[in-house]
């Protein structure tokens, strides 16, 4: 794993620079980060999830020079160069159905697959749907879920459109609701955007995304609290 300094990971960017959109890496310290595009107003402590993902139809295919099926091509689409950079996806309806891929780049109208994810089957313009979303275009977590895919937590203050490095293991701060319980898990779900609550007794991974344990709580609600992280 590459590694990173600490003045990278407290302070963010404006553009995305050497980095590349979901490279992985840590600090000295052991701590683990992800490097992330962030599209809300952050505060140091939140948790970010991915942003939505895009579903749309009328796709066709063509191949690279050793033919492999790695260009994905929507002549409607009015895409963001770049957008969707290492955003997964799936073949969800039609001809080609089943098929995921890994998302290199894109322009206005084609995503450029990773070639060791190009498609096995063509795509047909009259019935092939696709689903793709970027882990790595992330937004403030919302109120109320407790299964939102929590990416990580930004560890300084970032503005939207701003590029930085999200805390996925290891110790750092989360803006809890209530006062957490030390060593117990915390969730997400609370009423304010980017906070946590405490886990729920009984409750595994498929009601609700544990992301770690509190080592000190907060001393009241809708303050930082020192958390040891484990988002996969």
């Amino acid at each position: 794993m590459n590694q990173i300094s600490f003045q990278s990971v407290y302070q963010t960017i404006t553009a995305r620079g050497e980095f590349k959109l979901g490279q992985r890496a840590s600090t000295p310290d052991g701590r683990e980060w992800k490097f992330v595009k962030n599209g809300s107003t952050i505060a140091y402590g939140n948790i970010v999830v991915p942003s939505a993902a895009v579903a749309t139809d009328l796709w066709s295919s063509s191949t690279d020079n050793q033919g492999r099926i790695v260009y994905l091509t929507r002549a409607a689409n009015s895409l963001t160069v770049g957008a969707y950079e290492d955003a997964i996806g799936v073949v969800d309806q039609g001809t080609g159905v089943g098929q995921t891929f890994k998302i290199r780049t894109n322009n206005a109208t084609t995503l450029t697959l990773y070639p060791e994810t190009a498609l096995a089957t063509a795509l047909a313009v009259a019935d092939s749907d696709l689903t793709y979303r970027s882990m790595s275009d992330v937004v403030i977590a919302a109120i109320t879920s407790k299964v939102q895919q929590t990416q990580g937590a930004f560890q300084c203050a970032a503005a939207s459109g701003d590029y930085g490095w999200i805390l996925t293991e290891g110790d750092g701060r989360a803006i809890a609701g209530e006062v957490l319980t030390i060593g117990c898990s915390f969730v997400s779900g609370d009423d304010t955007t980017g906070q946590v609550l405490k886990g729920t007794t009984a409750k595994g991974d498929f009601d609700e995304q544990s992301l770690g344990y509190s080592i000190i709580a907060n001393d009241a609600a809708d303050q930082g609290a020192l958390v040891r992280f484990f988002i996969a």
